[in-house]
């Protein structure tokens, strides 16, 4: 692709990784700030010279506007702005989370041929990346026994989608809760195969902060099971036990083996590393997918995931608020 890719962010806060992306990018130019005008975007539009839009009608050049600003499930309304961006004609990726409700609507509103999505820009991330190869080469050569995995409610959704395409679509899913508490524990089945979801359901005043985990998901097959420790960390092979007795065969070959062999590494060193670098160039790749596939594609998928983040929300039942978030630690 010879010329640049036009891109519009809607949101300067969380909008300002998907701006580091753009800027890092030579396939993506940032034509633009969508917003009510506040101190902030004026000075984003000043740094880098371009116009200020408030309003989505003022948006004629836009392949795409990236929607950073938060949707109605947590407590927003930037899917009302997203509508008129789709009814114009323009195509939108929207960060996550979004009611699968809001997003059968928006989709609705769209043609046929403009696009639109919910990102996950965390399986852009080596780790998760590397984790999907192996589970797609697991599907065809092992039998997968169950999934086990753990997340807190703001990361729901990109679990699910890891999920979604570890266990190559969702033709059916269920979900149910096992045991209450601050870590509910849902139940289900994903084209027939068991899962087993902790879910953390607590949150503070900041939604996006104090996270008492992030997520992580294993495949356990009747060979293995195949762990993602976290979308920044390692991914592992886990072998099955087996205590062998002397007067077997392969008794070395099986002694010398690796009790857990490490696939991929995580090697993203500090919290500086993850957000000036990592989530970057992840979302740069997570833009240019999203330009690059089907619209009709993109709708169905994306719609089907929401559904199955409302299906866990459901069981688990309301999140709680607490006052005073978890503190950091240094462990010694």
């Amino acid at each position: 692709m010879s010329e640049k890719i036009n891109a519009v962010v809607c949101g300067v806060n969380f909008g300002s990784f998907y701006i580091k992306a753009i800027e890092r990018s030579n396939k993506l130019a940032l034509c633009g700030i969508l917003s009510k005008g506040s101190e902030k975007s004026r000075r984003i539009s000043e740094q880098y010279n371009i116009p200020l839009y408030t309003d989505a009608d003022e948006i004629k050049d836009a392949d795409v506007v990236i929607m950073a600003a938060r949707s109605m499930i947590t407590g927003g309304r930037s899917s009302s702005t997203v509508k008129k961006l789709l009814k114009n004609g323009i195509s939108v990726l929207q960060e996550q989370p979004v009611h699968h409700l809001e997003v059968r609507d928006l989709i609705s509103a769209a043609a046929d041929d403009v696009k639109y999505a919910v990102n996950n820009f965390y399986r852009y991330l080596p780790g998760v990346h590397e984790f999907l190869a192996y589970a797609e080469k697991l599907r065809a050569e092992r039998k997968v026994l169950r999934c086990r995995m753990s997340c807190s409610s703001q990361v729901l959704y990109p679990l699910m989608d890891v999920l979604y395409s570890a266990a190559g679509g969702a033709e059916s899913f269920t979900a149910q809760k096992a045991a209450d508490g601050a870590m509910s524990v849902i139940t289900g089945e994903i084209n027939g195969i068991p899962y087993f979801l902790d879910y953390y359901n607590e949150y503070t005043e900041n939604i996006d902060s104090s996270l008492a985990l992030f997520f992580d998901l294993k495949i356990d097959t009747d060979g293995g099971n195949l762990i993602l420790t976290d979308p920044a960390g390692d991914v592992i092979w886990q072998p099955h036990l087996s205590c062998m007795r002397d007067d077997e065969s392969n008794t070395e070959k099986y002694r010398s083996s690796m009790p857990m062999k490490r696939l991929y590494s995580g090697d993203i060193a500090d919290y500086a590393q993850l957000y000036e670098k990592a989530w970057p160039e992840a979302m740069e790749r997570s833009v240019l997918d999203f330009i690059g596939s089907e619209a009709a594609e993109l709708k169905a998928r994306h719609l089907r995931q929401c559904e199955m983040c409302s299906m866990v929300t459901t069981a688990a039942g309301a999140p709680v608020k607490i006052e005073t978030p978890y503190t950091d630690s240094v462990m010694l």
